[in-house]
């Protein structure tokens, strides 16, 4: 299976089994740590249809994938330590892969089966909140592919206006990590930033300076 990212700055190995998000009602899982909250999101709630904007068109994303999310672990973990952070949720199976994006190691967790959408998502805030990890995101299911949504956004500026990038992002608790060349920045978030990638993103949509805004999506191909 080959592995791309979209836009091209991280390359991936990873193994995942496809399969959609369902709406039955939740299956009994091991009810640790999270365990309770988790339960409440019952079948009966609408999912959240999550979009983006690419090129100043609103692309939908969908629900998120009941399978699989995103994780980055504070720094100066080991290997035994991220296992035992992770050991606390019921509703994770494993570790399932991991990528580096250049400044973070990315971490593909594999959730047990019979979560619906809502609980996926309560189970991302148990995560965010933990404070061995650093970042929290889903993935979402396109056809035969899945796509992630790492902890960096690529922003394009208007000419002259990229002065008002800093401001933006200290408005959202992210970091301007470099300049791509002409008027295109990489950002990151984590933890203490107010959302993840994909909602910086459509943040930064629409605000004065920003000719586009999209998260680094990290896309398993088939």
């Amino acid at each position: 299976m080959k592995r791309t990212i979209i836009p091209i700055f991280t390359y991936l190995t990873l193994l995942l089994v496809f399969t959609s998000c369902r709406q039955d009602g939740p299956a009994p899982i091991r009810n640790i740590k999270a365990g309770p909250n988790l339960l409440k999101a019952q079948a009966g709630q609408a999912f959240t249809n999550y979009t983006y904007f690419t090129n100043q068109q609103q692309k939908t994303l969908g629900n998120v994938y009941t399978k699989v999310v995103l994780v980055s672990f504070v720094s100066g973990l080991s290997a035994e330590q991220e296992q035992q952070t992770l050991a606390q949720y019921g509703f994770v199976k494993n570790k399932s892969g991991q990528l580096a994006t250049g400044v973070t190691l990315l971490h593909s967790i594999e959730l047990v089966d019979g979560l619906n959408c809502n609980q996926v998502e309560q189970a991302l805030q148990h995560l965010a909140q933990d404070p061995n990890i650093s970042y929290a995101a889903p993935y979402f299911r396109d056809g035969n592919s899945l796509v992630g949504v790492s902890n960096q956004v690529i922003v394009t500026m208007e000419k002259g206006e990229s002065a008002a990038l800093q401001q933006l992002a200290e408005q959202y608790n992210a970091q301007v990590l470099k300049s791509l060349g002409n008027d295109v920045y990489l950002l990151k978030v984590d933890d203490s930033s107010k959302g993840n990638a994909l909602a910086f993103a459509n943040y930064l949509h629409g605000q004065k300076g920003i000719a586009q805004a999209e998260p680094d999506f990290i896309v398993s191909l088939d």
